[in-house]
Parts: C-alpha cells; sequence; structure tokens
C-alpha cells in the first residue's frame, strides 16, 4: 500500500477525533488534545493536528483504501462525530468537505474565479461518496441524526456545484431532497443553525441556476426560519449571516415584487433579533 502515511497512521489520527476540538487556524486549544500531542504523525499534514482534520488525510488516502479498510475508517471516524451540535460547526463541516478533497469554502459560490477554476478540474467525487456512504450506514446504525445533518449538507453543497456546473436539473433535483433531508435531521438533533441558513444555501444554488421561483421560496424559508431560530444560534448576532439575510431580501424585492410588502409586513414583526430588525429596516428604505 502507498500514500503519504500508513493505514495504521491513518487509523491513529481518526482515533483522535481533533475535528471536534477547539481550534485557532491550526492550532489546537483544546485540553482534550494533550495525550495526542506527543504522538503526531511525522507525514500526515502538520502532523495530523489541523482544523477539519483527518479529513484532508482521509481524502489522500482514499485511492489506497479497499472497501474494507473504508468501513474501518469510517467505523473509527463515527464513534468520534459528536451527536451534540457544538457551539461552532467549523471543525466537524471542515472534516466532511475534505473528504471530498474540497479545501475552500463554498465551492462555486465563494467567486467566479473558484468557480472557473472548478469547472477546469473536472470534478469526480466517486471515491470520497464511496467512503461516506460507509459513514452514513455508521450514523444512521448510531442514530447520530447532528452527524447525517452534516453530511446530508455537505453532499447537497456537492450536488448543487455539480447542477451549476454542468447545468444539470437531474443534479438539481438530488440538491434539493438533499437539503430537505439535511433539514430534517436539523430538527432531529435542534442544530437551529441548520435549522434557518441550509434554506439560504438551497437558495442561492437555485439563483446561480436560474430557478426564480424555487429561489424566492427557499429565501423565503430562510428568513422565516431565520426569525424563529437565529436568536438562539446567535444570541448577540451575525453580521456574517446579516448580509445573507440582507441578500435574500433584496432578491424577493426584485424579483417577488407583487408580494413584497405583505410579505415584508408579515414577517417583520417576528424578528427576536434587533440585528435582524436593523436589515429588514434597511431593505425597506432601499
Amino acid at each position: 500500500m502507498h500514500g503519504h502515511i500508513t493505514y495504521e497512521e491513518l487509523l491513529e489520527i481518526t482515533s483522535w477525533g481533533i475535528f471536534s476540538m477547539n481550534m485557532k487556524g491550526i492550532q489546537v486549544t483544546d485540553k482534550r488534545l494533550k495525550p495526542c500531542l506527543p504522538k503526531k504523525i511525522k507525514n500526515a499534514l502538520h502532523e495530523g493536528i489541523y482544523t477539519g482534520s483527518p479529513g484532508k488525510d482521509i481524502y489522500l488516502m482514499l485511492p489506497y483504501l479497499s472497501s474494507e479498510r473504508m468501513q474501518e475508517v469510517a467505523f473509527l471516524l463515527s464513534k468520534n462525530f459528536p451527536k451534540v451540535p457544538p457551539s461552532n460547526h467549523v471543525n466537524v463541516a471542515a472534516c466532511v468537505r475534505f473528504i471530498y478533497g474540497q479545501f475552500e469554502k463554498q465551492g462555486i459560490l465563494r467567486s467566479k474565479k473558484d468557480f472557473e477554476r472548478m469547472k477546469k478540474e473536472k470534478l469526480n467525487w466517486d471515491l470520497p461518496r464511496k467512503f461516506l456512504k460507509f459513514l452514513y450506514k455508521e450514523l444512521e446504525n448510531s442514530n447520530n441524526f447532528y452527524g447525517l445533518n452534516i453530511l446530508y449538507e455537505m453532499e447537497a453543497h456537492r450536488l448543487g456545484d455539480e447542477a451549476v456546473l454542468y447545468k444539470s436539473k437531474e443534479k438539481l433535483k438530488e440538491m434539493e431532497k438533499t437539503y430537505d433531508k439535511a433539514i430534517e435531521s436539523a430538527y432531529k438533533c435542534k442544530s437551529y443553525k441548520h435549522m434557518f441558513s441550509l434554506y439560504y444555501w438551497a437558495g442561492r444554488y437555485f439563483a446561480e441556476f436560474g430557478e426564480s421561483k424555487k429561489t424566492i421560496k427557499y429565501y423565503k424559508m430562510a428568513i422565516l426560519k431565520s426569525c424563529k431560530y437565529y436568536h438562539k444560534y446567535y444570541p448577540v448576532g451575525d453580521s456574517y449571516y446579516c448580509k445573507r439575510l440582507l441578500n435574500s431580501l433584496s432578491y424577493i424585492k426584485k424579483n417577488d415584487t407583487k408580494n413584497w410588502d405583505s410579505f415584508h409586513k408579515k414577517y417583520k414583526n417576528k424578528i427576536k433579533s434587533d440585528k435582524l430588525k436593523r436589515v429588514f429596516e434597511k431593505i425597506r428604505k432601499k
């Protein structure tokens, strides 16, 4: 077997469960990692200690893993997968995204440059999806709805990338179903962020595809659910998500003018966050 590390070293890194620990950049700040530090793997990326570990190392090793070994790694990974939604999802989401070989956030949605780059790459996620099927099964067997929530979210993003890149309506339909599954599992594990943010990302991909009716539908759901759950995930407020909300409201105002006034009046009084209220007021004055 070849690869940048051995299979045994991959199992060792996976057993650490680093992706669920507190990190700053590539520096680990969680005391639970202290027993792992003396065991750092020399040839692994950042010696096996980085945000989203062991996702990148799993991705690089996939071509060298048999189905049986993929299953073993997936089993070990599932044992270290958090069941309770953390206050910060970055490490967990990054781990799964890295398994697809996607080392940059937001896929084609991040910029035109990323869109063109991914178009040239001729994406092939067959091996990651083969591995993730084993992980899906393990998480289902253990009723880990938070784990399923993250897996469905990352797969929906990738399906959205493929749908837009290859102008595939079939991929778009599959994306929508997968986002809906992610949202369903979010309710089961009470992952409040995913009760509103996933509607937004679905809307973004529909917008890129040129499906205005679907975009309006999902943007409206993102706004409706953010009015209900935003304050539970962001007690103080979050400027990053406020920008997404502003983007959603701007799109609706421009593309659903007939229903804009009634929609705005209906939901502006349901907002529990002061920051979101200011976003609604800002778009009203435009």
